[in-house]
């Protein structure tokens, strides 16, 4: 990944009659960099990377690819190829006359075709199979097929919408990381659509959080997931417990606060958020927390309550644990090591939580 701007959107705005699908949506994509945008249906994700194909032209503001204005530049005159959710395989047309078929639009020669045909399928690991028909593939090797039609294009930015959704768990974990290895290896730009937040950590550089056609924030899984710009972003990257705290004092970059259970504690504040007040919510995600028949010593914050409902996962056990003066049960993921389940629905337990694990995310509305 470089520091040169690849994609620029400046100001896009999308409208369908009333109803605003996109709006105000500036953001710089870096040469070479895995950018996902991420956010529930309908939040206008899919439209801005339409927009950024050429499929739809936005009703304000400008799209700019490699310094170029696209304003009246048609989707296969862009230096981009897109991969669709249905992967749009055509089902008549053997595996190497899949991939072919953009070039040979393009009336370049059968020697060249083969031969970039042959290089894209060794990319996705189909070299070989040029012969094999559509229906014979199974899902893993449909999406391939679909990424070595756009890659022999060699575009200078692959836009993926939803490109793994059609595909089961396992082997759905399996292409993130086959298809990150893919970018890192071709060093160039892939932006992608999707709702589901584990793919998005799992595979970007970055990521853009979009609600109800705005984006809301822009930065790295590790910065998304420990200082989340809002209580919205901080509920839909990963789970996470909310409390009301009260802010007693403030030094600096720090400051005191007091939680109901948890009492006192001194947390960091987060620079992403805008915090007015005395009242503040913060987040505590349940792998932070420990849990114990005990209390357990050396933690900042620690708070007796009885378990609710056990959730065992295989990898991890979840706990609600319910706690006085809370309306909503705390939730702790332990690792599972021993493949038991330590506390049942009834038991008394002890949550203990540092300090640094406590997230500033601002104002509580609901008590401000």
């Amino acid at each position: 990944m470089t520091e040169t701007n690849i994609i620029q959107l400046q100001g896009i705005e999308k409208r369908f009659g009333k109803f605003v699908a996109v709006s105000d949506l500036s953001l710089d994509l870096r040469e070479g960099e895995f950018f996902s945008l991420l956010g529930p249906s309908g939040c206008g994700k899919t439209t801005a990377l339409r927009m950024i194909a050429g499929f739809q032209e936005p009703t304000e503001g400008k799209v700019l690819i490699d310094g170029q204005d696209m304003e009246g530049m048609p989707a296969n005159k862009r230096p981009t190829n897109m991969v669709f959710q249905s992967y749009a395989i055509f089902p008549h047309l053997n595996v190497g006359n899949n991939v072919a078929y953009g070039l040979r639009n393009r009336g370049i020669s059968k020697s060249e075709i083969d031969t970039r045909v042959k290089e894209a399928l060794e990319m996705v690991e189909l070299g070989g199979l040029e012969a094999r028909g559509a229906n014979e593939l199974s899902g893993g090797q449909r999406q391939r097929v679909a990424l070595a039609r756009a890659l022999v294009m060699r575009p200078k930015v692959l836009l993926l919408d939803e490109p793994l959704s059609a595909l089961d768990k396992k082997l759905r974990e399996q292409m993130q990381f086959e298809m990150r290895h893919l970018q890192q290896s071709l060093g160039i730009t892939f932006v992608m659509v999707t709702h589901d937040q584990y793919e998005a950590m799992t595979m970007s550089d970055r990521i853009g959080v979009m609600f109800d056609g705005r984006l809301v924030q822009v930065d790295t899984p590790q910065t998304l997931y420990a200082k989340p710009g809002s209580r919205e972003v901080a509920s839909f990257i990963g789970e996470m417990n909310f409390l009301p705290a009260e802010v007693t004092a403030e030094t600096g970059d720090t400051f005191s606060i007091s939680t109901p259970g948890f009492g006192a504690m001194k947390i960091e504040a987060n620079p992403n958020v805008a915090r007015h007040g005395r009242h503040i919510s913060v987040g505590i995600r349940p792998e932070q927390l420990e849990i114990a028949r005990h209390k357990p010593d050396g933690y900042d914050g620690t708070v007796q309550g009885v378990v609710r409902d056990v959730a065992f996962y295989g990898e991890n056990v979840h706990y609600h644990v319910g706690v006085e003066g809370l309306d909503k049960p705390i939730a702790a993921s332990v690792p599972n090591y021993f493949h038991t389940v330590d506390h049942a629905p009834g038991d008394k337990v002890w949550l203990g939580v540092q300090a640094a694990s406590v997230i500033d995310l601002g104002e509580d509305k609901q008590t401000s």
